[in-house]
């Protein structure tokens, strides 16, 4: 190929390249509007409160300190602080067996999940 042909398709290459971030640029507005609806939808499926760290904490009657994920049903208060339950199939309650069967792997008597410590005891 000649120098002047690719220089050729070089410039139609661009020129398209221009056109398609162009119509990119030009249907930003659609997808903020898209986006918009999307989560006013989730807002109305879930609540507003369940979707930030506070309103979940709100929701399982927990205290300030206390972390809180996604899939939390209920709060536990003992002595040693408060203990959050979460759903079985939740990614909280993964992370947590996962934690356990690791932390509690051995002659370990306790590991740290989440800032919470707890003891390999079983019931």
């Amino acid at each position: 190929m000649s120098l002047g042909k690719r220089r050729i398709e070089r410039s139609k290459r661009k020129k398209k390249e221009a056109s398609a971030r162009a119509s990119y640029r030009a249907s930003a507005p659609e997808r903020k509007v898209k986006r918009a609806a999307k989560k006013a939808a989730k807002f109305e499926e879930k609540g507003t409160r369940k979707l930030t760290q506070r309103g979940r904490q709100k929701a399982i009657g927990a205290s300030k300190e206390t972390k809180v994920s996604k899939g939390a049903k209920s709060v536990v208060k003992t002595k040693g602080g408060e203990y959050v339950k979460y759903a079985k199939k939740s990614k909280a309650a993964k992370s947590f067996r996962s934690a356990f069967k690791a932390g509690c792997a051995g002659d370990s008597k306790g590991f740290e999940w989440q800032g919470r410590k707890y003891s390999c005891a079983r019931k």
